[in-house]
């Protein structure tokens, strides 16, 4: 573990143009720090006006994200010695570009410590801020168990999401596209709906949670704690009843390639075959009862081959 003092994007900036007064300051709509643009223009020495100066943050903004706008200008109320003023702003992400886009050799030493925290946290998972406040680092033992647990459940769902189908089509020289067929191939025969049928029809009734409540600085979209965080994993949006289908569905799959196959070796096509010899199953199973109810025989005897089939494997039959 890594304990680094995080590079100050304003700190670098204010390095860099040390003869220069740079007002920097705080948006409580935002969550955002900014720095006033018309002081960056004066101490980079552009000519033109501010706007001129912005336009093309301004561009990099509206092109910069699919999932909402990320903040890099915008507009702020600023003390001035004549009384408020709203004033053009540079928000912390449009300093960040600016300083990975200059020549300037203190920009240069700010990229490389950037660099510097980047391969730590590849190389470590993590790094503490040794400039956080002591409230924060008290906080950091309790949410990095969290963090821990959140990561231990994705990797459950990893597992429930077929990664062992996945791992049998890149054996067999398959693709991500390939993997998508078999994927959808599995949902539909399942629940009759492809993966993002699902997700566009049903709401979300799992997946991890905001632990605190939650303002996005890019949408503005506020958030409650416990508040279901808005997810892409098809699992989601699955009740457990079907869960435990997709469970059963994925170990019949499986074990039956790894009886046939020992040695590992299938082709797409048998991949595609084990599939459709599914779907027949399926076709001869009614829809599962309400949990009140007894299962039929046909459920519990496709239950009973699942279940005689992971024995097999773990015999090594």
């Amino acid at each position: 573990m890594s304990t680094v003092q995080l590079p100050s994007i304003f700190r670098a900036i204010q390095e860099i143009f040390p003869d220069t007064v740079l007002r920097t300051g705080f948006s409580t709509q935002h969550q955002a720090a900014f720095i006033v643009a018309a002081d960056l223009r004066q101490g980079i020495g552009y000519a033109s006006s501010t706007h001129r100066f912005l336009s093309g943050l301004a561009e990099v903004q509206v092109k910069g994200s699919t999932s909402g706008t990320p903040l890099y200008v915008g507009e702020e109320i600023i003390q001035t010695a004549g009384g408020p003023q709203t004033m053009k702003v540079i928000y912390r992400r449009g300093a960040y570009h600016l300083l990975s886009r200059s020549d300037l050799p203190k920009a240069a030493d700010f990229r490389d410590q950037v660099f510097d925290v980047l391969e730590q946290i590849e190389r470590e998972g993590f790094v503490v801020n040794a400039d956080a406040p002591l409230t924060q680092l008290q906080e950091m033992p309790q949410r990095m168990v969290q963090t821990v647990d959140d990561l231990e459940l994705v990797r459950k769902l990893e597992i429930r999401d077929y990664r062992k189908i996945k791992h049998a089509i890149w054996e067999a020289g398959g693709d991500r596209e390939d993997f998508r067929d078999v994927r959808t191939s599995l949902y539909e025969i399942l629940f009759g709906l492809t993966p993002a049928a699902i997700r566009q029809t049903r709401p979300q009734i799992g997946g991890e949670r905001y632990k605190r409540d939650y303002r996005n600085p890019r949408t503005g979209t506020f958030h409650r704690a416990g508040e279901l965080r808005p997810s892409d994993a098809t699992p989601d949006y699955l009740t457990e009843n079907e869960l435990r289908r997709l469970d059963d569905a994925v170990l019949w799959v499986t074990t039956t390639l790894s009886l046939r196959f020992p040695g590992g070796y299938t082709t797409l096509g048998d991949i595609l075959d084990v599939l459709q010899e599914f779907a027949a199953q399926v076709r001869r199973v009614p829809k599962p009862q309400e949990k009140s109810e007894p299962a039929s025989e046909a459920q519990l005897d496709l239950r009973t081959r699942i279940e005689t089939l992971r024995s097999k494997l773990q015999r090594g039959a």
